[in-house]
């Protein structure tokens, strides 16, 4: 029977390793959001305008603006909202990926938490057959197709962008907290990530619904931090599908960050792990 030999833990793998499985911990939050999201989605009927009642709600229609918009940084059109997301490689003078590996695109925003796109937006109406609502799109996580697509060089750097607008006339799918109007408060910035963004003057401009609320009974938004609150730019079926496919890959991604998070620490302790799995 083979016994693991064990030494001391090194410093530098221990820290490794612990940073790796909080990594780990941290990315499985994307997956259980994932899960929780689409299970609500499942689990709520889609009613019309006039139907809408306090309490979560599942709504499709067409985007009508408020008043307000928005412009991308890849387009002059206007929008409700705009979702961008770029990533920047430094490349050596033969025009070859400094890191080794080939240049990408960064993945569809409907594929990757809002915490990783700089995402933009305005109240808007979503109008059916029997009238229309207002929706907070400042509280809302979006999930919108790619728009735009930008690779731009500058020196032995590159830049590759994608951008996802909504815009008035596109349809829409909303899942969410319907709640009274005279209840609403407006949304107040927070997190660490919209902190740094503001340091450096590229916070996205976030416009609450308090700003088209006049004469209105309800409007859509997040009225908990653990509600669910998304609007889309495609049906209801093909949300599901994105929402297994976030839920699939954070998943992968997160047990590769754990596993690899164990492997650092038992190798700088000294066990042999193939030995110790039988390979």
């Amino acid at each position: 029977m083979y016994v693991a030999q064990t030494g001391a833990l090194e410093p530098g793998a221990l820290v490794g390793g612990v940073l790796l499985v909080i990594a780990g911990l941290w990315v499985g939050r994307f997956a259980v959001r994932s899960l929780g999201r689409l299970a609500t989605m499942v689990g709520t009927e889609t009613r019309a305008v006039e139907a809408v009642e306090p309490g979560t709600v599942e709504i499709e229609g067409t985007v009508a603006s408020a008043g307000e918009a928005v412009t991308g940084e890849l387009s002059d059109e206007t929008a409700v909202i705009v979702e961008h997301r770029s990533q920047s490689e430094e490349r050596d003078r033969h025009g070859h990926d400094d890191s080794g590996t080939l240049p990408r695109i960064p993945l569809p925003q409907q594929l990757t938490p809002n915490s990783l796109n700089r995402v933009s937006s305005v109240p808007f109406y979503v109008e059916d057959d029997t009238g229309r609502i207002l929706v907070d799109a400042a509280r809302a996580d979006t999930s919108l197709d790619a728009d735009a697509k930008d690779r731009e060089r500058t020196g032995h750097r590159r830049e590759y962008s994608v951008e996802g607008r909504l815009e008035p006339g596109d349809d829409v799918y909303v899942l969410g907290q319907a709640i009274p109007a005279e209840e609403y408060t407006p949304p107040e910035p927070s997190g660490i990530l919209h902190t740094l963004l503001s340091l450096f003057g590229l916070s996205p401009e976030k416009m609450p619904a308090s700003t088209a609320l006049d004469g209105e009974d309800v409007v859509i938004t997040r009225n908990s931090e653990n509600s669910e609150f998304v609007i889309s730019d495609t049906a209801e079926w093909r949300g599901w599908i994105r929402q297994t496919a976030m839920a699939i890959l954070w998943a992968v991604i997160a047990l590769a960050l754990v596993a690899g998070g164990a492997y650092v620490l038992l190798t700088g302790a000294g066990v042999d792990v193939a030995d110790s799995l039988g390979l």
